[in-house]
């Protein structure tokens, strides 16, 4: 994402200003002394995240890589202080896989799309994941929906980022969300949202293993093909059963889930029970009708055999 080198210098600086350092398999996570907290905090989640990524995706971690915990303050270090500007401000963490660093503000992590350190971390890990596995062949919005499928869980604010977004505009195309990455925070809530919703969706059709196949065919053949090789269908035909599904259940439901809307809908369903009620009940008198007819005329016969046959 970002084009600035990570110097020498800035690790000199780190280690001049005795920053804390955890080693957790090729993982170095760092942070200057006001953050020495929370990378001690991070480094037992990591112990196991970080596994579970490589066992998750199917791929190990090439070498080295750093991710820095940024206080709420920010970095004294101007190099370091410049590639942390170079990121969106509302991003709670970023990655640059070329240059094998990470960044986490921690400030910002308790956002969406994240919710906590370790779904940060997680992220930001995947995203380093990828690049060794694959490089840059990724769609950005397959990376980031992976990226966001590993870091975390389904929560409501997703549900209603995305039923925000259909019940106002049309449902965006997986192509068009690349950009919105680095757009606004709303851009940004709504891609990610998607990249997520899709990757989420895809995995309950095709299986748990679904990314960790298409990454192993994506060592023979760039990702269309492998997605096709992997689901036996063009990615166009999942995205529209996606599509359509997605606006089933988050446009048409929460309409009829609204105030108004629900009461129309009790209201209808009250007037045809009423409907049905009538028509049996005059069913039922029809049917008491026809029983008293029925019973006038055997009385009436009976009392003409019985004159015509008087008793003894």
């Amino acid at each position: 994402m970002l084009a600035l080198p990570w110097s020498a210098r800035a690790a000199e600086t780190a280690e001049a200003e005795h920053w804390t350092r955890e080693w957790i398999g090729f993982l170095s996570l760092e942070g200057p002394p006001a953050a020495e907290r929370a990378v001690h905090r991070l480094t037992l989640p990591a112990q196991e995240i970080l596994p579970h990524l490589e066992t998750t995706l199917g791929v190990r971690y090439a070498r080295r890589f750093q991710i820095l915990l940024i206080p709420p303050e920010g970095l004294r270090d101007s190099t370091l202080a410049r590639i942390d500007a170079a990121a969106p401000p509302w991003a709670a963490g970023y990655m640059i896989p070329a240059q094998r660093l990470g960044a986490i503000r921690i400030a910002q992590a308790s956002q969406y799309p994240y919710g906590t350190l370790e779904s940060v971390l997680a992220h930001e890990a995947t995203h380093m994941l990828l690049h060794d596995a694959v490089g840059r062949r990724l769609p950005l919005w397959f990376e980031e929906g992976v990226a966001t499928w590993q870091g975390r869980q389904w929560s409501a604010q997703d549900s209603w980022v995305y039923t925000r977004s259909l019940l106002t505009s049309d449902f965006p195309a997986l192509a068009d969300l690349d950009s919105s990455f680095h757009a606004s925070a709303g851009e940004a809530d709504l891609a990610y949202a998607a990249s997520f919703a899709f990757v989420s969706w895809s995995v309950r059709q095709h299986g748990p293993d679904l990314v960790r196949n298409i990454l192993r065919e994506m060592k023979t053949r760039p990702f269309p093909s492998a997605w096709e090789t992997v689901t036996h269908q063009p990615l166009a035909q999942a995205e529209a059963g996606w599509r359509r599904d997605s606006l089933i259940r988050y446009r048409w439901f929460p309409l009829l889930a609204t105030s108004s809307t629900l009461w129309l809908v009790i209201t209808l369903i009250g007037v045809l029970a009423g409907i049905r009620k009538r028509a049996q009940a005059r069913a039922i008198r029809k049917r008491w009708d026809a029983e008293e007819r029925a019973a006038a005329a055997a009385t009436e016969a009976n009392a003409m055999q019985d004159i015509e046959n008087p008793q003894e």
